[in-house]
Order: C-alpha cells, then structure tokens, then sequence
C-alpha cells in the first residue's frame, strides 16, 4: 500500500489542541471515528498528517452510534466543513477476518505525532461479540486510547477491515479491541456507500417472507453448532420448503449471525446465535454450480494451496437450497464435496442444507464428510487415514490436557491416543502377514473409535479456546477498568482494592471460574463508575 492510498490518515485535536484520537478519511469531505473519541465536542479539529503543508481543517457530526457500554456501537461519521482536495479515500473492505490474521493501524499516543502499531487477529469478544480482539506483537507499540478512531488494515491485502476502539488502556496491555467493517455498516447504514468486498449473506435472507413459527427445538441445535459445539464440521440439514420451520430458523440464524444485520440486536436466548458466527451464507437456489464457486472463493480465501491450519476455526459457510440449485450434481460434486473433504484443514463449519432427504446429493455428501476412502477395499488408504487422523488426535490431545486444567468445570481431558495407536499397528501388523480379511472385519470398529475420540477432542478444543478468549476479554476489561480508576485519581482506596484483588487471583492464579471472575470484574467496574461518576 503506497503512500498515495494511505492519505487518509487524519488525526483529531479539541480546540485547545489536545489529541483525541484519530480517523479515517472516506473521501475529500467524510470521515470515520470513534464516537467517544468525538464525545462532548460539536466541532474537531482536523489534521492530515499523512499530507505534508496542508492546514488543519475542521469537521462536524453528520451520524454516529454511541458507545453501549464499554463493547457496542460507538461508530461516527463527520463531515469536513471545507472538502480537502488533495484525499484519496479509504475504501472499507467486507471481510471474513481469521483468527491470527496479522493487521496494522496507524494512532497518536501520548506525545507522539502518529506510529504503526502492528497485531494479529485474535478471536470475538465483548458483550454481544460485537468486538475482535487483536494481540499487538511483543516489540510493537501498544494500541492505547490514542489509536482510537484508527483503520486496521490486514497486511496481506492492504484492505482497512476495522477500527480501533480502544477507550481505556494501559501502556503495558497487549489486548486491544476492534470493530469490524461489518458491524460498523450496521450500526450506520450511512456507511455503505463507502464499502467494498462480498457481503456475508445473500440479500435473499433478508428478503424471504418468515412463517408465523421457528421450530425451536432445531433452532436451539443450530444456534449451539454455529457456537462451536457439537456435531462434526459438516452438517447435512433436511429443510423442507421454505415455509417449514426447520428453513425459516435456518434463514433467521443466518441473519442474526450476520455481523451487518446482527449490529446492537436486541434478540438473545438459547435459540440465537453468535454474531459472526455465519462468514458466508449462499442461496443456492437456481444458481450454478460456478456461481456458488465464485461466491465462495470471493469471501473466503480456500484456494487448494491454502496452507492447513492458517485460518484458525469455526468459520462457518451456511449453503441453502442446494437441490434446486440450477446444477445440482455438479454443485454437490465439484464445490461442495471437496470443500467438506478439507473443512476441518481449512477451519470451516459447513451446514448444507437440502429441501428432500431424497435428493441424490444428500448421500453423496454424507458419504464424503469424513474423507473416507470411497473403496471399502482400499485397506491401505484407510489406515493411512487413520494414521492422519491420530496424528490429529494427539495434537488435540496434548493441547487439551495442558489447558483444561486452567479452567474450573471444564470436563476432563482424555488421553485415548497411545491406545489406538496401538490398535492401528496391529491393524498394519495383521495385513503385512497377508490377513486382509481379519483386517477387514475390525478395520470399521477401529475407524469409529477413533471419529468418535477426534469428534469429542475437537468439541473440548473448541469449548477450551472459547474459554481462553473469555479470560483474556475479562483480563483486558479488568486491566482497562483499573486504568481507568488510575486516570482519575482513584489510587490506594480501600473498596477499590477489595474488588480489584479477587478478580485479580480469579482471573491469574489457580484454575479460573469464568462466571465468578467475570461477576467480580463487573462488580470492580461498577464501582469505578459509580466513583467516577459521583
């Protein structure tokens, strides 16, 4: 990205010439910020940092989203009073973020007139999981309040995919928080005239009529799987029409998922899914099996020399109607098919959806979801699954044991790997002295122990990372609550301190209870507001 594109850079000053954080020019008249960093102030100065001699400028107001809490809304737009030539915008860019996706954002720390800070992508977060927590490297600059307002560019494309919103901060914090383009165009639609790349979701999600009624016990199951939990990661869903219950809970956790139509919802319960949840939600019904690739490969980077394991997990692709798609063979054989053989590489969830358990299709992606050897004769092909799949398993393994630990209530992890091994090597002992029978007639005994062990590894690995996110959100709120208290004075007092400490143990030493940390930093937070605001 040339200096050229990156003209807009802007930093905001108060009229006494205080930073208040930065910005993002859209075009020669708008740009983007933070809401609390504008907060109190009709009018801001304007400084185009990134464009040598150019006078500072002012802007005001035109919409914003005010912050909720300390995680949603808090998005502005303003308006320049006089339009600066010389900018070259920002496009936002859609996007499926990825978890350790390395991003960039230029800010205004204290005493500074602007420096790149450089992070990776670490997972959702917030209250609502409105927000993506990103890690600075350990030698880059922290992403303090002044970054605030900033775009966060991925370095791979160049494309700005958020906006710092970092209210409180210490110097040493090495979490940081984001909004990304998505949530942002939601909670200003005004927004969207400035947005690039392929939306989540298909429009005709939005569109389709709904029935009277959900079927609440498959949209409970659905809501829990797009969390993470459960099943393998591919589902096959019979849907029926699309005035069934099982289709409109489908289309209506798509929407919600959806981070641009899910922005600041007020829907909640077991039946609703995590916003982010759905990267991409295809109609397939009356498209080609072309159409849906090209969907597919302009949201989501799962080129067949992607490297396994670069994109994190639970990124989850919702395809819908695939029966009536215009191809349905060739969509079923050539797209999705190869896709599901490599979601679990690529860290994708797929839920396909079909109108009739008949449809041909059906068995053929069912029969395809584990990778299994299409030749129940191929013995060779079949233990070398195995073997990958038990290479699987004991990373799996050995990462749960060393977590679960940290965490109160977590089930126990297992350690089956060694076992079957062993069953796997007799299995190859057995067909070395040419018993290909005796072979296989165990052979789908073992393969089932061992999708079961990889199945449940995999759900307490996901359950485990949640959990790990979660504690380090609490971290950084307690972290950030704390520094707040600091900035207004708030030091060596006594109730303070007494809420501050069990947070503090609960969340660093010992194995941590998720729901009593998180009530003792709510606990501390409320009363560093109530101090501060009197």
């Amino acid at each position: 990205m040339g200096s050229e594109r990156r003209r807009w850079r802007v930093r905001l000053r108060d009229h006494r010439g205080r930073i208040l954080g930065a910005g993002t020019m859209l075009d020669g008249e708008h740009l983007l910020t933070c809401a609390h960093v504008i907060e109190g102030h009709d009018e801001v100065i304007v400084d185009f940092v990134a464009i040598p001699g150019v006078e500072p400028g002012s802007a005001t107001i035109v919409a914003q989203a005010a912050p909720i809490g300390d995680d949603g809304g808090d998005v502005a737009l303003l308006r320049l009073r006089h339009p600066e030539e010389q900018i070259t915008g920002a496009p936002l860019h859609r996007t499926a973020l990825e978890d350790n996706q390395r991003v960039r954002a230029y800010g205004f720390p204290q005493g500074s007139d602007g420096m790149w800070s450089l992070a990776t992508v670490v997972g959702d977060g917030g209250h609502g999981l409105e927000r993506v927590q990103l890690h600075r490297t350990s030698d880059a600059e922290p992403i303090t309040h002044g970054f605030s307002g900033a775009a966060v560019i991925a370095d791979k494309t160049g494309h700005v995919v958020g906006m710092v919103a970092t209210r409180y901060a210490t110097e040493a914090a090495r979490v940081s928080w984001m909004i990304p383009v998505e949530t942002m165009l939601g909670y200003l639609p005004e927004l969207r005239r400035w947005a690039e790349g392929s939306p989540a979701i298909d429009p005709s999600f939005v569109r389709y009529p709904e029935p009277p009624a959900i079927d609440v016990l498959f949209a409970r199951e659905f809501a829990q799987w797009l969390g993470g939990h459960g099943r393998s990661d591919v589902w096959v869903i019979i849907m029926g029409a699309d005035d069934s219950g099982v289709a409109a809970s489908l289309r209506r956790a798509v929407v919600l998922a959806d981070r641009e139509h899910g922005a600041g919802r007020s829907a909640a319960g077991p039946t609703v899914p995590p916003v982010g949840s759905v990267v991409l939600a295809v109609d397939a019904v009356g498209k080609t099996a072309d159409e849906v690739r090209r969907r597919i490969s302009e949201r989501l980077d799962v080129a067949a020399d992607s490297p396994a394991g670069r994109h994190g997990t639970g990124r989850t692709v919702v395809v819908y109607g695939i029966d009536e798609s215009a191809e349905p063979d060739e969509l079923v054989g050539e797209v999705l098919v190869p896709l599901a053989q490599r979601a679990h590489e690529l860290g994708l969830r797929l839920a396909l959806a079909f109108r009739e358990e008949t449809s041909p299709g059906v068995n053929v992606v069912r029969s395809s979801t584990d990778v299994l050897p299409a030749d129940e004769d191929d013995i060779e092909g079949r233990l070398s699954l195995l073997e990958t799949r038990l290479a699987e398993l004991d990373k799996l393994e050995k990462d749960n044991l060393n977590d679960a630990p940290r965490f109160t209530g977590a089930p126990d992890a297992q350690a089956r790997v060694r076992r079957l091994k062993g069953a796997v090597t007799q299995l190859r002992s057995a067909e070395r002295d040419g018993e290909a029978e005796w072979v296989k007639r165990h052979l789908p005994a073992c393969e089932r122990t061992v999708a079961r062990a990889v199945e449940r590894a995999r759900d307490l690995r996901r359950l485990l990372d949640e959990n790990l996110a979660r504690r380090a959100e609490l971290r950084a709120r307690l972290d950030a609550y704390g520094e707040m208290a600091r900035n207004n004075g708030l030091v060596e007092d006594v109730e303070l301190d007494a809420a501050y400490a069990p947070a503090w143990r609960m969340l660093f030493e010992g194995p941590c209870d998720l729901g009593a940390a998180a009530d003792a930093v709510e606990q501390f937070a409320n009363i560093v507001r109530k101090r501060i605001d009197g």
